[in-house]
């Protein structure tokens, strides 16, 4: 079994989105990982709120040691909150140890790389609900303040931040950090990435009907590879061409 450690040398970086308790697919993403030989594995969280089994979810990133973040759905259902969501579990139905375990998940995780500091979270920073999104002609623009104040000081910007909850892979440029949405296991858009720190490569993985991950997307995070290139959340104009890191549907 592999069990992940984190250390001051995680070169490649296996991502996980919002698992949704698609236990099958997020075992077959763990192994997948393995044979890939990544150094670290982490998680956008949302473990909650799905057909699969949630016990099972858990107990895989429990014992195979996927640094994971919290997300609403589990807030959700460790406060027994909006439990009129499709697919939603009921506190009761989840064992204690599964509970325990979803407690127990930070909100935002800091994670070392040779290039820089990995930011880990759900939405944006601490605020489980939030967006970031440049907007498209069809798609509206999602701001962040917190993110710009962060974003502003070149000396405590993380290199990457990678968050979930859009359940849409997809990497947006700023100058001082590169952000990467996981996505998520289930849905239209299933699938994993892997950011590469030695090929300087983030890519796309996406599972098929059959439940085989194939190559999706990849983009270059040496530079912006000619893509647009945002000073902040602010600066977003509805004029962007999404980057996405899994093929067209």
């Amino acid at each position: 079994m592999a069990l992940f450690r984190e250390s001051k040398l995680n070169k490649k970086i296996g991502i996980i989105g919002d698992v949704h308790a698609e236990d099958v697919l997020l075992s077959l993403a763990i192994d997948w990982f393995e044979k890939q030989g990544v150094d670290i594995v982490i998680c956008t969280g949302d473990i909650a709120d799905g057909l699969g089994d949630i016990n099972a979810a858990c107990d895989l990133l429990a014992d195979h040691g996927v640094l994971t973040v919290s997300g609403n759905h589990d807030r959700w259902l460790l406060t027994d909150k909006k439990r009129h969501v499709k697919n939603a579990h009921r506190r009761s139905a989840v064992r204690d140890s599964s509970l325990q375990f979803l407690d127990a998940l930070p909100k935002m995780l800091s994670v070392s790389t040779p290039c820089g500091e990995l930011l880990l979270c759900h939405g944006v920073l601490g605020d489980d609900l939030a967006k970031v999104w440049p907007g498209t002609a069809t798609t509206d623009v999602e701001q962040s303040l917190s993110l710009d104040q962060l974003l502003s000081n070149s000396s405590t910007a993380p290199r990457f931040m990678v968050n979930g909850h859009m359940h849409f892979r997809t990497l947006i440029d700023f100058e001082n950090c590169q952000l990467i949405n996981a996505g998520t296991l289930k849905g239209l858009y299933s699938g994993v990435s892997i950011l590469d720190i030695d090929e300087q490569m983030v890519s796309g993985f996406d599972f098929t009907s059959d439940k085989v991950i194939s190559q999706g997307q990849y983009h270059s995070v040496a530079g912006s590879d000619g893509r647009k290139v945002w000073r902040n959340t602010q600066a977003f104009n509805s004029r962007w061409t999404p980057v996405t890191l899994h093929r067209s549907p």
